[in-house]
């Protein structure tokens, strides 16, 4: 066998006969061959395994549910949110991400007269009412969602999924995100810190976590979307 035909089977060990040698004859044991360690993909090579955070000036937080029966996708965008990533390119299954959003910062597009449409309301706005409101998300006695990873796994060379505890309303559930890692980028700004960005989404029912009003007329089904870039800590 060839030393290249050999690396290429993977062999951990075999035996060779001296020439000539009968039954009695010595035979050397060959050292291990290291195994050889798999390419990364060439958007993973040159990023620094390192703790990051989010560069929250690039970073988008979509809530879409059905409205109407589902006729439409309603869309709300949390606007004060923050993550920490700790990140391996070598070993991603190794990486953890933690999220922390302030249910009082939504953004509904909601531009009609509030006041108008409802008049017994004791909010001011919508966004108010989403924030607020005892049967939405209850900011004032719940002023943190929070969202901690307990493990990940690669589906392919750049994209994964992350499992992890989600607690909303005071209610904690498992929930799994699906990531797409998008690639690095060095801008002269930040110097030698690396930037990096993903994509995640997932998809939970509303009323699990005690949230129920109007089902169905408002859907049970929330898909959450996210695009953010994490920069290399100093």
């Amino acid at each position: 066998m060839t030393r290249k035909s050999y690396l290429f089977a993977g062999a951990a060990a075999f035996a060779v006969t001296a020439c000539g040698g009968g039954a009695d004859a010595p035979s050397i044991e060959a050292a291990e061959t290291p195994p050889v360690a798999a390419e990364l993909h060439p958007l993973l090579k040159d990023v620094a395994a390192a703790n990051y955070s989010l560069e929250k000036n690039h970073a988008f937080m979509t809530v879409k549910v059905g409205h109407n029966g589902g006729i439409t996708q309603y869309r709300i965008s949390f606007t004060d949110f923050d993550a920490d990533l700790a990140f391996d390119p070598a070993d991603p299954e190794a990486s953890s991400i933690s999220f922390s959003i302030n249910p009082a910062a939504v953004e509904t597009n909601y531009p009609g007269d509030y006041a108008a449409g409802h008049a017994d309301s004791q909010w001011s706005s919508w966004n108010e009412d989403v924030s607020r409101d005892a049967k939405w998300l209850n900011s004032d006695e719940h002023p943190e969602i929070t969202f901690v990873s307990t493990g990940a796994s690669r589906t392919s060379d750049l994209a994964g999924t992350v499992t992890g505890d989600l607690t909303l309303l005071g209610v904690t559930k498992p929930v799994t995100l699906d990531v797409t890692y998008n690639g690095l980028a060095n801008p002269p700004w930040f110097g030698e810190r690396d930037v990096i960005g993903f994509n995640a989404s997932t998809k939970l029912n509303r009323s699990e976590f005690g949230m129920a009003a109007y089902i169905p007329n408002i859907g049970d089904e929330v898909t959450v979307e996210f695009s953010g870039e994490f920069l290399q800590d100093e």
